[in-house]
Parts: structure tokens; sequence; C-alpha cells
């Protein structure tokens, strides 16, 4: 649809245009008729009828060509121009020259085609027309004209040859001056008439350079022009040559700087710091070069870490998938060996039966860990009650804290208990921490379980003194397949924790662990939902 209306539009303007140069030539050849017809009808003391008639005719044909050209050129100036798709005017190469060269280019045309009218009436004084004008006149008038006024007969032959020749040279003229025209206006509409000119070029360019140079640009050209202002007098040339001296040595040397602190860091050598000794644009760009230095050094050790972390981590998979998996098969061989009869068996069946279980357990928390990592878990996140949720765990977990003889401490701080969370993975973030705390608290002591509120948000925390000294960051206790006690003799995948802050970010909160000398401190902070209205009773 949009090629269409652009082809469209283009034969409409071509088709006004063609039409305008038409009618300009004709005004132009019936304006120089009228010229030569009052010239011959003014010339005596009375008017000649038939001479005057001709002129009347000749002005309704001017007025009606005249009028033709203006309709045809508002046409050809409105429909010029198309746009594309992204409401764009494209301009061609004639487009795009100079607007100087275009407006010089055409005002050369619009003189020549001035002097072409001399040939014009040349061409039409020779014409039967312009003899039938003259038959008009009596002896004596066509006697006196030809004494007199009779000065614009060339005696150019062929006079065909004549005539083609002032025509054509019209019409060339006509239609450089109207691509002109319609060139300038195709720029107003594109907004590129002041940037296609010799000084909007100028302007432009300096305006674009100024603003990308933040500041630079205007500096050194008002330095540049004040010194040669100041050297055009041989008073002014002394201090321009001082501070040639001063200030040029001093960018080089701050330059070469800046140039040898690339090429180290090129090299790999990101502690080498350019030194800054100033705050000109100079030392600015030592100093962002030294902050890039920076954020790529913290990079490669982030990335050292993370190549350091998996490699820990498949160390850490290996060794907890290989020991129940050596103690199973040592206990098959066992039973190979004695036999199904032997009074060991039922030990023996009853120890493969628990490292069975432990790799089971560990294969789903490894598999449960991967799906909480990367998202692929279904979260049904509404208003949950955290108080029940938390009783649930401690009533069915109870078994397990009183086998380590530990004494929960359960408290409500806050004014509502209500989170927007999702049922399952919030029971599943409290389960592992509750585990965590059976594995690893120290027997006999006091484990609290508090919920607060902070900054808007429903925070439980979970705090307890550890069996173990935690000599690890609480950063890499999050880490998967890390535990308190580096010897790795305790019960436990290590992927407890990991999971907790996973599912905890799943349902749009966030999960941390503060440690301080023995004592563990988890929290798990979740968006606050409102209570429920109270239902009105009649």
């Amino acid at each position: 649809m949009d090629t269409k209306l652009k082809k469209y539009k283009g034969t409409v303007c071509f088709a006004s245009s063609a039409i305008c140069v038409v009618a300009v030539t004709v005004s132009i050849i019936v304006g120089c008729m009228l010229a030569l017809a009052y010239n011959l009808n003014y010339a005596w003391e009375t008017e000649i009828d038939a001479i005057s008639e001709n002129i009347s005719i000749l002005w309704m044909v001017e007025v009606a060509a005249v009028l033709s050209a203006i309709i045809m050129l508002i046409l050809a100036m409105w429909k010029v121009g198309a746009r594309d798709e992204e409401g764009n005017i494209s301009l061609n190469w004639f487009d795009r020259l100079f607007t100087d060269l275009q407006v010089v280019g055409g005002g050369f045309a619009v003189f020549f085609t001035g002097m072409l009218c001399m040939l014009h009436v040349d061409v039409l004084s020779r014409s039967g027309w312009y003899e039938g004008l003259l038959s008009y006149l009596t002896k004596s008038q066509l006697k006196e004209y030809n004494d007199w006024y009779k000065v614009y007969d060339s005696e150019f032959e062929p006079k065909w040859l004549e005539t083609f020749f002032a025509i054509l040279a019209t019409v060339v003229l006509i239609s450089i001056t109207l691509i002109v025209i319609l060139s300038l206006v195709k720029k107003i509409k594109a907004g590129a008439f002041w940037r296609h000119t010799i000084i909007g070029k100028v302007c432009c360019y300096i305006y674009d350079a100024a603003k990308e140079s933040e500041g630079i640009f205007w500096k050194v050209m008002a330095v540049l022009i004040g010194c040669c202002l100041l050297s055009a007098t041989w008073f002014g040339i002394i201090p321009v040559l001082i501070l040639i001296f001063i200030f040029v040595p001093k960018y080089v040397r701050k330059y070469q700087s800046i140039k040898r602190g690339v090429n180290e860091v090129k090299r790999g050598n990101l502690d080498y710091k350019i030194p800054v000794t100033d705050n000109g644009e100079l030392d600015r760009l030592a100093m962002s070069i030294n902050e890039i230095s920076e954020a790529t050094s913290l990079a490669v050790q982030n990335e050292l870490k993370n190549q350091r972390m998996k490699t820990d981590l498949i160390s850490n998979v290996s060794h907890d998938l290989k020991t129940p998996l050596t103690s199973m098969v040592s206990y098959v061989d066992l039973l190979k060996t004695e036999g199904l009869s032997s009074e060991n068996a039922p030990e023996y069946l009853n120890i493969i039966e628990e490292k069975t279980k432990r790799l089971q357990k560990l294969t789903e928390d490894l598999f449960e860990a991967a799906k909480a990592s990367s998202g692929a878990i279904p979260v049904d996140i509404s208003r949950i009650e955290m108080t029940s949720i938390v009783n649930q765990a401690l009533g069915e977990l109870e078994e397990r804290l009183a086998a380590n003889d530990l004494d929960v401490i359960f408290t409500n701080k806050a004014d509502t208990v209500f989170v927007m969370a999702d049922g399952q993975l919030l029971w599943r973030v409290i389960e592992n921490l509750l585990v965590n705390v059976s594995k690893y608290a120290l027997p006999g002591s006091r484990v609290y379980m508090d919920i607060v509120e902070k900054a808007g948000m429903i925070v439980l925390e979970v705090k307890n003194m550890s069996k173990e000294q935690l000599n690890i960051s609480a950063e890499e206790l999050m880490e998967r397949f890390k535990r308190g006690d580096e010897s790795r003799n305790t019960e436990g995948s290590g992927l407890g924790l990991s999971i907790a802050k996973d599912l905890t970010k799943l349902m749009c909160g966030w999960f941390d662990i503060t440690i301080d000398g023995d004592l563990f401190k988890a929290s798990v902070a979740l968006n606050k939902a409102e209570a429920p209205e109270p239902e009105m009773t009649v």
C-alpha cells in the first residue's frame, strides 16, 4: 500500500512538473509577443484596433498560462518528497548538494532564461504572426517602422533552427530552475535545509564536535584562537611561546603516561595505576582507565573464584556420592562371601539400606538444588500464615530435635504473620533450616525462632550455637556442598542452605546468614501480606 502511494505521488509530482514547465515556457513566449505587440501598437499617436484585439487575446492566454504554472508548481511542491515506512524523506544525490550551490545554479538558470527572451523576440519578429501585425500599419507607418523600429531582425538562417534552439533552451533552463525549487522544498520538509548549506555544515560540524567533546573542544578552540590573536603582534608572540614551552611538554608527558598505562593493562598487568596529579581532562581520562583496570581485575578474581567453586563442587559431589557407594559395595561383597545365612547378614543389610537411603536423599537434594537454582520449580504465590507452617514443621521434626536435646523457643514479635509466598516452598525452606539445626546445633542448647517485621517485610530468624567451630564465612556456607565442618564427617549433603536460599529467591524474598563466633543465625524475609478483614456477624 505504501509503495503504491509513493508511486502515485511520484507520478503526480512528475506530471505537474512537466505541465508547469510547459506553462512557464508558454507564458514567456506569450510575454515576448505582448512586448512586440505593445511596442508596435503604442509607437503611434493612435492605437490600431486590430493590434489591440490581438493584445487582448494574448493577455487571456498569458493569464491562463501563469495561473496553470502556479497551480502546477504548488501541486508539485505538495507531492514532492515521498516518506518511507518510518516517516522519513529520502534525499537523492542532487538533494545532498550544498543549498548555496543549488540557489546559485537556480539563479543562473533564471538569468539565462531572461536573456533568452531577446532570442524569442528575434524569432517572433521574423514570424508570420508578426508580419500579420505589420499588415495593419499604413504605408507611412510601415516606412517609419522600417526606418526606426525594426531592430530585432538578425537574419539568422535557417529560421526553424533558431526557433527550436530558443524553445529547447528555455525548457531546459526552466526545468533546472524547477528541479532546484523542488529540491529546496524537499529539504525543508525533511528538516535538512540549514544543515545542507555551507555555513550550516560548518556550524553543525562545530556543534557536533563540541557536543561530543564534553567541553574539550571549546577549550582547545578558545586557546588556539587566543594564541593566534596574540601571536599576530610582536608583543603577543612572546607569551604565546612561553605558554607553548611550559604546557605542551606537560601534556605530552601526561599523554605518554596514559599510553604507557594502556599498554600495561593490555599486557595483563591489571594492578598498574596511571599516576594522577591534577584534575584536568587527561587526568580524568587516566582515572577512568584506572577504574576500568580495577573492574577488570575484580572480574578476573571473581572468575577465578567461580572456577575454584566449580572444582570444589565436583570434588564434593564425587566425595558424597562415592562414600555411600563404597560402603554398599563393601557390604555386598561381605554378603557374597559370608552368605545370607551369616549371623552378620541382618546388620550388613541394615547398613546397605541406610546407605541406599542416604544416596537416594543426596540424589533428590541434588536435583532439587538444580531445579531451585534454575527456577524450574512452579511457584504459586498467595497469602500464607507463617506461624502455622512453623508450628507444623516443629511438630513433624520434634523427635529429631529432641534426639539432640534441643529446646526450640518460638516467638512471634510481628503485628501480622501473613506473607506472600508459596506454601510448599516455604515449608521446604523452614524444614531445611530445622534439619540443619538438628545436625549442627550444640546438643543440649536452645534454638530461638522469631518472627519479626523489618522494612515492610516479615522475617523468620533462626538462631543456634554450633557444636563445631565455624571456620568458614557466611557466603561460603551458602554455597552448594559446603558444611561448617570441612572434614565432612557429619551426615548431610551440604545442599540444604543453598536450596533454602534459591527457594526464598523464587518467592521474591531474600535469605541471609550471619556468623558471630559459634553463633549461627539464618534469616528468611518475605513480602508482608495484609491480614484478612474480620467477617461481619449479624
